[in-house]
């Protein structure tokens, strides 16, 4: 039985339950223990969950696919029977119930699709398409005749199979197709729809004769609100333009699309969210509903695929949303989704209510309804089966509980007690890893959290948790448990646990070890004579690409911390060169068994002796795994037999000794990844395999045969004598005192734990080191990218320059340097240019000139000379543009413009291209130019800072000699002028302490060592600069400069008191008032002339910058103007560009148009050339088939048979042979369902031909014979009555044949004239699309310049903050505006004078011209007057006086005379038409002659064919005689009507060639006289 609690759940299965049936099996060769008779072993059970969708086969079994095997069971009788695919995994499953069969597919390479007969499972067939990789759908259709396969990746194709006849009847591939849902028409096959969350297509299956068609159409769904959105035009325009840009092309133009793209091409704004199909299903009337995510359901016509929205009934306000199934039944449509409820829809018109039934309270996968309709499937997403019964009281029972989720591990269980012992299985769905006491009635889990969870399974209805221990804080992936002694667990942070088993020892925690890498497998030998548990770790290495392998002994020795003592438990380390992904230890712990990761080896490595000093292991030994992928190994318990698994899912079971596989079987299929555990039970005798994916548990089991009784007996008495010694064993090991637990004080430093984090900090460190390098790396890559493509590049280095005094800056043009092929490209265009424009003024000349040199006047040299200045000056103005036309100012920047194209002639590419080309030049010389004028004004602003500074040097001497606070303003460069320095990083920038390098350490101390000497050097006692001090004040000259330090000492007896002054002190005293006095008067003038020479050197800094920021506003209206310039040029040349641009547009527009033409041409082509001429000739050659020749025996011929018997018998006889049995009504039988019953059409007929041939049996009875008949002509009568009977039923199988085929004739024809009327509308498309283009083409777009002048604005452009305006009087505004207007006056009245006076030159010139042209007209005049030739007919012109009089004549003649011709003419048309009328007549009378011979004809054809298949069924002959007479009539029957037809067509010729000739005669004739 299963139990089930949730994803982390429990479940239990009884090995050999009543509930599991044995089906497949295949043969396994074991020679174990070097016998070489056979074993034989097979499938025991499969258990797993269906993962795709179920289905019924019969009212009570369902199948589904696990893994390499279809699952059958009876819901009643709760029997499981498996079919394995011999070819791998099983993909897509069909269930057939008319025939009772079943279709999967394999998932190898160019897979099959097998058919096979339920309940005795023989392959009824084997279908092989076109697919690569895999059938991901297959449906039956509803009568189970066809079977329809979608494969997807690569050919995307939909196959339709007559399957009983392993044909493919038609097939069609549409690449890019994605589809999760196919179902057949119910009431029609030939309607299958096809479904996924994107779109929705229904593909009618057409079929004329034996051939059939796939025609789909796609579904237009409406928006997420509800509404439909027209279908996108593709690739039709519109029909709009624009007058500025030309004609407005559609999308797939502009992308440059051309081909299937451009047709489907479908801009990004035009996409709105559609309706997303989850599910449909048909109803009986031809419809379908879909249910979509947004809780829409549609109605969709099957025939027009109209699409309507139903909506719900006022009483469910509410939609249904998450729906992932549906199914039809009478009362309603029943939908489940992911709420888990089961609800019933009633559709009435265009509402529908909802019904809720059941709730699951998990998401239903899928729904499906048995063929009874008496109970409903549901399938959850976790694969349980629920069924539904419809009763009075309705039930809900659990078919399959799956309530756990993917299985994770694997392992045997032992109940029950020394004497009796049966083997159960115990499944943990879990990510972590299990092991099962073998000894006691508990199960040690490990989880994701770092907990150990101990199970009590005493009672296997209710498994417990009875104990929980927290041993990390990371994942535990291993769990093992060896003889019930120690419980060893690894963790993910490379820790090993080691824990007892004894439940009275409350699994207590031994001790823990730490591994040198990830912990891949954990394997463990128990040696039975010293009692010592060996454990080998196979850990991946996180430094390189080897594996270790630790091998210790267990111990309960610990140290302080708990960790096991690597010197007390024998640990010992080995390498392996290679990576492994797999390795055990044999019994003998003398070698190991690796499996290869990188190569398909498994290899035997010798392990040395414990005084060895290698730890690096060679593998002695390799041999081949055979399998793909990385795999894994495991031991038997009894050590002899090795088994391998990998990602291919083939078990292979080897003899451990010699390596030779004696057993290799298939379980899985590496489309599911192949196997992920297997475990042997402890007597070897069952096998259990666990799928990587596919969610298949595979019980395999050895055969008993009478050679191996008495080895199995021998094997059994050994696992109870194993299995008493390990009970021994855990019982002296409960005697064993615990070991006391170190108190927390008592704790010691480990050194080895230091070290370890040590290495670990260290580890970290170089992590952090590198990662910084990576980054710093990555960042100077980027900086050197941006400084190559933003500075080195470039030519002239953008900068700016601001002013001294205001905010004004003025920046530079940054330009490139122009490479040498934009330099070659620049010539080429010039020398062009230069070519044309010489060429150009050659024909001008030409044309000019031609009239001076024909006057051949002598002028005078004054006078040439004066014309040639002119000319030179006119020809001068032509050569260049008006300013107007060239579209920019550059003409005022003094860039030459004269190589310029004409803007008004700019049609041809190259043209364009090549003023693109001298756009970009002018703009290149105008960036030039300025940067001279910034680069001169930047050079004064450098010699203007030198200047203050210098400047700047006397004002600071002067403030410090005033002693002053006045600030210096100091002018500098900002990095915006100087933006180099933005590159390099001063030392002040850097704030943070600059690590010094050992030798720039020893290079500073030895600096600061000499500054120290230095100071004490200049510290020392000098007497010369001492005396200069003290005697001269430290200078020996006074200058006017230290007239403000100078100080006048006192004299000694201003020490004294005033009463102790005498005179000579009294006079010192005077003089020293006077000296200061005098001293202090020069200092004042000294300070006011440095005061003044402060201003002034002030006023000097000022004038000279302000004159450098005049210079800058000059040059910065220079830089609008250039500006302005450029962006006029840009301008032209962005529209030039867009003329390109659409040029190609166009290009691509014209080729798409023809290649859409194309493409329908040549599809009318194929549609007229081959189906319906084909068709044509099919339907004839039905036509003239052997059953429409032989529909009906003729009635008249019917006595001829019978020519023997008495009149009276032979009409008994006829009345007998008209006579059909009755037609019996076909028994109305209640079948369940809404869509009757599951029989085709020609099934149908088969079983009414069949009933009729029964009744004619009774017909034919000769009770039924007439009195006086004779047996024999009884039955020659019941003999053509039998076949005419079959003649008719096989015209009217061949008359809805014909039926058929004329309808697809009907449909090629409309499909025919529609491509007739898609070219004729692509033609006048393409007519529309050159009108538009040679328009697009004369119409240039120009660049005008207009005179700036005043416009009118409306109300709300104006400004309301006059905050900073001026008020002015209006009389001064008025005032000027009318001066300006008189100027302007007088200006334009000069300039209407100038203008006429031009005019006048213009007109004399003109007139000039006019008479020479006129003087040249008169001498060719005379010329040809000189040269006239006179005829005749001149001559009587010239002679005659009444020439008018005389030519009336002749033309009133002429027209009596053709009055009468077209008279006479008529009168002879009328006659011939007349003529032809009666030709007409008789010829028509000729063809119904014809046409009532030809039906005659074909009369006595059908007869003499009648009479000869009767002939030949009865075995009859007739007599030489009368067929020759019969054939002499038809043969001058022939001759007569062959000679008739021949003499008609003879005059139908000849009648045509008058009708000719007499066509001929009407027109008029056009001879040359």
């Amino acid at each position: 039985y299963l139990l089930a609690q949730s994803r982390q759940s429990i479940t239990l299965i009884f090995n050999g339950s009543p509930t599991i049936k044995r089906t497949v099996s295949r043969s396994l060769r074991h020679y174990s223990l070097g016998s070489p008779t056979p074993v034989h072993s097979h499938t025991k059970w499969v258990h797993g969950f269906p993962v795709k969708k179920i289905a019924f086969i019969n009212n009570n079994t369902i199948c589904y696919p696990c893994g390499n095997f279809v699952v059958f069971m009876n819901i009643e009788k709760e029997k499981k029977t498996v079919l394995r695919c011999m070819d791998g995994k099983v993909g897509s499953v069909a269930t057939n119930i008319p025939f009772k069969v079943v279709a999967f597919s394999d998932q190898k390479f160019q897979p099959f699709i097998h058919i096979y007969n339920f309940p005795s499972l023989t392959k009824k067939a084997k279908l092989r398409g076109n697919a690569h990789l895999d059938y991901t759908l297959l449906e039956f259709n509803y009568s189970g005749i066809y079977l329809a396969s979608f494969s997807e990746i690569p050919e995307h194709e939909v196959t339709l199979w007559d399957w009983k006849k392993n044909v493919i009847l038609c097939r069609r591939s549409q690449p890019g197709l994605s589809v999760g849902q196919m179902t057949f028409n119910p009431k029609n096959w030939r309607q299958l729809c096809l479904s996924n969350t994107n779109y929705i297509s229904v593909w009618n299956i057409e079929r004329f004769n034996k051939d059939h068609y796939f025609k789909p159409k796609s579904v237009n769904l409406p928006t997420e609100d509800g509404t439909f959105i027209k279908e996108h035009v593709g690739l039709f325009s519109q029909g709009l333009k624009d007058p500025s840009y030309g004609p407005i092309l559609p999308f797939s133009a502009v992308a440059g699309l051309v081909g299937t793209e451009a047709e489907t091409f479908k801009p990004k704004d035009h996409f709105r969210p559609l309706l997303h199909p989850v599910v449909h299903c048909w109803n009986s009337t031809n419809e379908l509903y879909v249910c979509c995510e947004e809780g829409h359901i549609l109605l969709i016509n099957g025939e027009s695929l109209l699409v309507t929205i139903l909506s719900p009934s006022p009483e469910n306000y509410s939609k249904i949303k998450n729906i992932n199934t549906m199914v039809m039944h009478t009362e309603g449509v029943f939908v489940s989704g992911h709420d888990g409820i089961l609800y019933s829809i009633n559709i009435k018109e265009n509402k529908y209510t909802i019904k809720d039934h059941i709730n699951l309270q998990t998401s239903v996968k899928n729904i499906v309804f048995s063929p009874d309709y008496t109970q409903i499937l549901l399938q959850t997403e976790n694969g349980s089966v629920f069924s539904y019964i419809f009763d009075e009281k309705p039930k809900l029972e659990t078919i399959l509980d799956a309530s756990g989720g993917k299985i994770q591990a694997i392992d045997f269980v032992t109940f029950g007690n020394e004497y009796c012992m049966v083997r159960k299985f115990f499944l943990l769905y879990l990510e972590i890893g299990m092991a099962c006491c073998p000894s006691a009635f508990s199960v040690a889990v490990g989880t994701t959290a770092g907990y150990v969870l101990f199970l009590d399974i005493s009672n296997i209805k209710s498994p417990r948790v009875v104990h929980k221990i927290l041993l990390t804080r990371s994942s535990i992936q291993h769990v093992f448990d060896q003889h019930g002694a120690f419980l060893i667990v690894g963790t993910s942070d490379k820790h090993i646990f080691l824990l007892s088993s004894k439940a009275s020892e409350a699994f207590k925690i031994i001790g823990f070890t730490v591994v040198s890498g990830t912990i891949l497998q954990i394997t463990t030998v128990y040696n039975w004579e010293t009692n010592m548990i060996q454990v080998m770790v196979l850990a991946e290495s996180s430094e390189n690409k080897k594996s270790k392998i630790e091998m210790f002994t267990l111990t309960d020795k610990v140290d302080e911390r708990g960790k096991l003592k690597n010197e007390l438990f024998a640990r010992t380390l080995y390498e392996i060169d290679h990576p492994l992904s797999s390795a055990v230890l044999d019994f003998s712990c003398e070698k190991i068994f690796g499996f290869c990761s990188h190569v398909p080896y498994i290899c035997i490595y010798g392990i040395p002796h414990k005084d060895s000093k290698n730890i690096v292991l060679k593998p002695e030994i390799k041999i081949p795994s055979k399998h793909y992928g990385t795999g894994m190994l495991y031991l038997s318990y009894h050590g002899q037999w090795l088994a391998s698994i990998a990602k291919d899912g083939i078990l292979t079971i080897r003899d451990s000794s010699n390596m030779e596989p004696f057993a290799r079987i298939q379980c899985h299929s590496f489309q599911g990844n192949g196997i992920q555990s297997m475990i042997f039970s402890l007597d070897g005798q069952s096998i259990l395999v666990n799928g990587q994916e596919d969610g298949a548990l595979v019980c395999l089991k050895w055969k008993e045969t009478k050679e191996f009784s008495q080895k199995k007996k021998i094997l059994k008495e050994g696992i109870k004598i194993l299995s008493r010694t390990i009970q021994y064993m855990m019982e002296e090991n409960e005697k064993v005192p615990e070991i006391s637990q170190l108190k927390q004080k008592e704790f010691s430093l480990d050194v080895e734990e230091m070290q370890k984090l040590f290495d670990e900090g260290e580890e970290e460190v170089e992590r952090i080191k590198k990662e910084t390098q990576m980054e710093n790396l990555a960042k100077k890559y980027l900086c050197h990218l941006l400084k190559e493509e933003c500075w080195h590049s470039m030519n002239v280095k953008g900068r700016s320059l601001k002013s001294f005094h205001s905010l004004l800056e003025v920046k530079n043009f940054p330009m490139k340097t122009r490479s040498p092929e934009e330099l070659r490209e620049l010539e080429t265009v010039l020398q062009l240019r230069k070519t044309e424009n010489t060429g150009y003024k050659l024909r001008k000349e030409i044309v000019e000139l031609q009239p001076t040199i024909l006057s051949k006047k002598v002028h005078d040299e004054e006078e040439d000379d004066e014309y040639d200045e002119e000319e030179e000056e006119k020809e001068k103005k032509e050569g260049n543009l008006p300013n107007y036309l060239l579209g920019s100012l550059s003409y005022e920047l003094g860039i030459e413009t004269n190589m310029l194209y004409n803007q008004l002639e700019l049609h041809t590419r190259e043209e364009k291209i090549n003023q693109i080309i001298l756009l970009k030049d002018i703009i290149y010389n105008i960036k030039i130019q300025f940067n001279k004028d910034f680069n001169s004004v930047y050079q004064q602003k450098e010699i203007e800072i030198l200047r203050v500074n210098e400047r700047n040097k006397n004002i600071q001497g002067i403030i410090t000699e005033l002693d002053i606070e006045e600030q210096i303003w100091q002018p500098v460069f900002e990095d915006s002028e100087k933006p180099e320095r933005i590159l390099f990083v001063e030392d002040h920038e850097i704030k943070v302490e600059r690590i010094l390098t050992p030798w720039e350490k020893e290079q500073a101390e030895l600096a600061e060592k000499l500054e120290r000497e230095r100071l004490l050097l200049s510290q020392r006692d000098n007497a010369r600069r001492r005396a200069l001090m003290d005697m001269m004040g430290g200078v020996l000259e006074v200058r006017r400069e230290d007239i403000l330090r100078m100080v006048i000492p006192q004299p000694a007896c201003m020490a004294k008191p005033d009463t102790l002054w005498n005179e000579e002190d009294k006079k010192q005293i005077k003089e020293y008032e006077k000296k200061v006095k005098d001293l202090n008067d020069e200092k004042e003038k000294y300070k006011r002339s440095l005061d003044a020479e402060l201003r002034k050197i002030q006023n000097s800094i000022q004038e000279t910058t302000q004159l450098f920021d005049d210079r800058l506003k000059t040059l910065f209206k220079s830089k609008m103007k250039c500006d302005n310039v450029i962006f006029q040029e840009e301008l032209k040349i962005a529209n030039l560009t867009f003329s390109l641009l659409l040029d190609e547009e166009l290009q691509t527009r014209e080729i798409e148009l023809n290649d859409f033409l194309e493409k329908k041409k040549k599809e009318k082509v194929i549609i007229t050339a081959t189906f319906l001429l084909k068709c044509h000739h099919n339907l004839y050659s039905l036509k003239c088939s052997k059953p429409f020749t032989l529909c009906f025996f003729p009635h008249r011929g019917f006595k001829k048979e019978f020519t023997d018997l008495q009149s009276h018998l032979t009409d008994i006889l006829h009345k007998l042979f008209k006579r059909r049995p009755r037609q019996l009504k076909p028994k109305q039988e209640e079948v369940p369902g809404p869509f009757g019953e599951r029989k085709g059409s020609a099934q149908m007929q088969e079983e009414y031909f069949a009933e009729v041939m029964n009744a004619m049996e009774e017909m034919d009875n000769p009770n039924n014979m007439p009195e006086g008949l004779e047996l024999p002509s009884w039955t020659h009568f019941c003999a053509l009555r039998r076949t005419k009977i079959e003649s008719e039923q096989r015209v009217k199988q061949k008359s809805l044949i014909m039926l058929e085929m004329q309808a697809f004739i009907r449909k090629r024809t409309e499909d025919d004239e529609k491509l007739q009327v898609d070219i004729e509308k692509i033609c006048q498309e393409i007519y529309v699309f050159q009108e538009e283009k040679m328009n697009y083409q004369l119409n240039l777009t120009i660049q005008l310049l207009l005179t700036q002048g005043q416009v009118e604005v409306e109300n709300y452009q104006f400004l309301l903050d006059f905050a900073d305006s001026i008020l002015i009087n209006r009389v001064i505004i008025e005032d000027i505006n009318s001066i300006i207007r008189f100027q302007g006056q007088k200006k334009v009245t000069r300039m209407i004078e100038s203008k006429d006076v031009h005019k006048g030159i213009y007109q004399i010139e003109w007139e000039h011209k006019k008479m020479e042209m006129e003087m040249e007209d008169l001498n060719q005049k005379a010329w040809d007057i000189q040269m006239l030739f006179f005829s005749r007919d001149r001559q009587k012109f010239l002679n005659e006086p009444n020439y008018e009089i005389l030519i009336g004549y002749h033309m009133a003649m002429m027209e009596q005379n053709i009055a009468i011709m077209d008279k006479t003419h008529k009168r002879e048309v009328e006659a011939f038409k007349k003529l032809l009328k009666q030709l007409g007549k008789f010829v028509h009378q000729r063809e119904l002659a014809n046409y009532t011979l030809s039906c005659e004809l074909q009369d006595e054809l059908v007869t003499v064919n009648e009479r000869r298949e009767i002939c030949n069924s009865l075995g009859s002959k007739l007599t030489y005689e009368r067929i020759a007479k019969e054939r002499y009539e038809a043969m001058l029957q022939q001759q007569k009507l062959t000679d008739i037809s021949r003499s008609q067509a003879e005059e139908i010729v000849i009648l045509e060639a008058e009708v000719e000739r007499l066509r001929m005669k009407t027109f008029p004739a056009l001879i040359q006289m």
